[in-house]
């Protein structure tokens, strides 16, 4: 490689990394701004040369794995475009042909995902009971698509929802859903024991379904499927198969980040005051009935085998087991 080129963070990149920063990106939307901006990388690259257009990718990404939460849809979309880095690698590819080979894999992302948004909803809303009550949590684009499909399909039905704190993402889901016409009731966090037996059903998002079957969630998840557990609520993970977190498969754990201050504490807080906890939580495989993906309801055995299939970079593998070291 020519020691002239230097790799740049485009514009795009940057934007994106002050999103996951700001924690403005949910897992699902994640995977698709982090597809749409690598691929813009490749396509702005000054690159001349293929080994260089590789270089300008990874440089993009390590940026991005520095700030990025555990959502497995970013991570998984980083396996498969460094995969295909590594493709063009071996087969000495011209930097054009891997410009054009991103460029499409990103366009085939695009209509992958509404689609599958469209069959999960389906899926989904036929696990809705009509007159029936549903109980979520936190705020899930898959799960909403789920919500509104049944409810524009003629069923009628109780949502119960938490704020979901740190960051309140409970309250805006149930806004969204007040703005489509459902009937919602609003509780605190604490209410959870309480609002869960008088559920048909619990439907949840999530950032990354593990190769043990056990899921990345918001925190609060976790105990929120416990008391489904014990009330004989069916617990459903609402998730596209990009949320199957291919590098647990090889033993890879996910960051999962700590709580700040100013998640918990009031800014005039003695200093001395400590804050733990999580911002995600681990919910075992057996406290869920069943996966909500595009490819049916599934187990999270089938989930395991589906993981299997999937392009795995060594770069990013590298990479990660570095990390966890």
């Amino acid at each position: 490689m020519s020691s002239a080129h230097s790799p740049i963070l485009i514009d795009a990149v940057k934007e994106i990394i002050a999103q996951f920063l700001a924690l403005e990106l949910h897992a699902a939307r994640a995977g698709r701004e982090v597809m749409r901006v690598l691929a813009e990388t490749a396509r702005c690259s000054s690159a001349s040369e293929t080994t260089m257009l590789a270089a300008d990718i990874r440089f993009a990404v390590d940026a991005i794995l520095r700030v990025m939460p555990p959502y497995a849809p970013a991570l998984n979309v980083m396996h498969r475009i460094l995969a295909r880095v590594e493709e063009a690698l071996r087969a000495d590819e011209s930097d054009g042909a891997l410009r054009a080979g991103l460029e499409e894999q990103a366009d085939a992302y695009r209509r992958w995902s509404a689609t599958a948004r469209e069959r999960i909803a389906a899926y989904g809303a036929n696990l809705i009971p009509d007159g029936g009550t549903i109980f979520t949590y936190t705020l899930s684009e898959t799960a909403l698509n789920c919500l509104r499909f049944a409810a524009e399909s003629g069923k009628r039905f109780c949502l119960m929802v938490t704020e979901s704190r740190p960051n309140n993402d409970g309250l805006e889901t149930a806004h969204s859903l007040y703005n489509a016409g459902l009937n919602v009731n609003v509780s605190i966090d604490a209410s959870i024991a309480r609002l869960l037996p008088r559920a048909d059903v619990m439907m949840v998002g999530a950032e990354a379904i593990r190769a043990d079957g056990s899921a990345i969630a918001k925190v609060g998840t976790y105990p929120s499927a416990l008391v489904a557990q014990q009330f004989a609520v069916p617990c459903y993970m609402i998730v596209d198969s990009m949320k199957l977190d291919v590098s647990s498969g090889l033993g890879l754990p996910l960051k999962l980040d700590a709580l700040g201050r100013h998640d918990v504490l009031p800014a005039k807080a003695p200093d001395a005051a400590s804050v733990s906890g999580l911002l995600f939580d681990r919910t075992p495989g057996h406290l869920i009935r069943g996966v909500v993906s595009e490819r049916g309801i599934l187990t999270t055995a089938a989930c395991s085998a589906l993981m299997r299939k999937m392009p795995v970079s060594q770069y990013l593998q590298d990479k990660l087991t570095k990390a966890k070291s």
